[in-house]
């Protein structure tokens, strides 16, 4: 990976797992916001990328573990963010057959995140070999692939957001070819950092943050034609006037629609996914490739087999940490409580 200056306040990064070659990154506003989330992340990220990178193996995750740590000890703190998500996710499981208690799962969130910071040290040190065996994608989802790709020439894996999705997909580009989509960090060191960690474990990646989005729309459909299936996390929340709705946990949600389009423009299946996190192990699992003109019912499908593995495992979803979807899972429970 090489950078050069492009402007003040840009910079073009390089990289062969680019599937376009190079990208133009900037910091935004947010990121010089102490206030802001993006500014946390980017002075914590560095520090935890250069313990896991650099410092010896008893030390490496320790600023992971003492955040961890300080959260557990905070869990009654009233208001608690993640502690209400794990409440309000457990009541809507409940009726699907699902019993969590939110201490569990609010322990074991922590747990995973904690668990993959220490597969990212080994990745770091020993590359993919040293974590490959930690990731099972099962032999039926790899036939699932296989036919899809053999019979359409491409595919759109949908993901969700896991802490183990980015593992999943250092195992999967073994024998699924393959790019990952990736919205690329909000500054310049956040997005080195990522392409670093990528770059270990030899994925090509398409980013798209900065990007043109007609240059990168053509760059998935020159990706479909070459037989490849584009991996993709679609769960974020979106409030924006293109925004299509499904429903999930009983209320509708906006999503972007742009991977439902693509595949559905270019008639090839979406095939949903989901990641768990099992002790230091990672589990892919698949659902049903649905190819469909209909970009509503392609939306639905992977927003569907998304709803159904966080109910069952919701600990694996990073997103329960996510503010957006937090006040969705408040608003579902409210929803579902008011109507029993």
């Amino acid at each position: 990976m090489s950078g050069g200056k492009a402007a003040p306040s840009e910079v073009v990064l390089r990289s062969d797992i680019l599937y376009l070659g190079d990208i133009r990154v900037s910091d935004s506003a947010d990121s010089l916001n102490l206030r802001s989330g993006r500014r946390i992340k980017d002075l914590l990220q560095p520090v935890v990328f250069w313990f896991l990178k650099n410092a010896p193996s008893w030390l490496a995750v320790a600023p992971l573990q003492i955040v961890s740590v300080l959260a557990m000890a905070l869990y009654w703190l009233p208001g608690n963010p993640l502690r209400l998500a794990c409440t309000y996710v457990s009541q809507l499981a409940l009726p699907h057959g699902f019993r969590h208690r939110p201490w569990q799962l609010y322990r074991r969130f922590l747990g995973n995140i904690v668990t993959a910071s220490r597969g990212y040290r080994s990745l770091l040190r020993g590359g993919p070999e040293a974590v490959v065996d930690r990731i099972e994608l099962r032999d039926e989802d790899q036939r699932k692939m296989d036919e899809a790709l053999d019979a359409y020439g491409g595919a759109i894996v949908a993901c969700p957001h896991n802490p183990g999705s980015a593992f999943a997909s250092l195992r999967m580009n073994q024998t699924i070819p393959m790019i990952a989509v990736m919205k690329n960090s909000a500054t310049v060191r956040r997005t080195r950092l990522a392409l670093e960690a990528f770059e270990r474990m030899q994925v090509r990646l398409l980013m798209v943050r900065s990007g043109n989005p007609f240059e990168l729309s053509r760059a998935m459909f020159t990706a479909l034609k070459d037989r490849l299936a584009i991996a993709a996390t679609v769960d974020n929340i979106d409030t924006t006037p293109g925004a299509v709705n499904a429903r999930i946990f009983g209320i509708e949600i906006g999503f972007a629609p742009w991977a439902a389009k693509i595949a559905a423009k270019k008639k090839v299946p979406i095939v949903p996914s989901y990641y768990r996190s099992r002790g230091d192990e990672i589990v892919a699992d698949f659902g049903e490739p649905l190819v469909t003109s209909d970009l509503q019912q392609a939306l639905q499908h992977y927003v569907s087999f998304f709803e159904q593995k966080i109910l069952e495992d919701p600990a694996s979803w990073a997103y329960l940490a996510d503010r957006k979807w937090r006040r969705a899972l408040r608003h579902a429970a409210q929803a579902m409580n008011g109507n029993s």
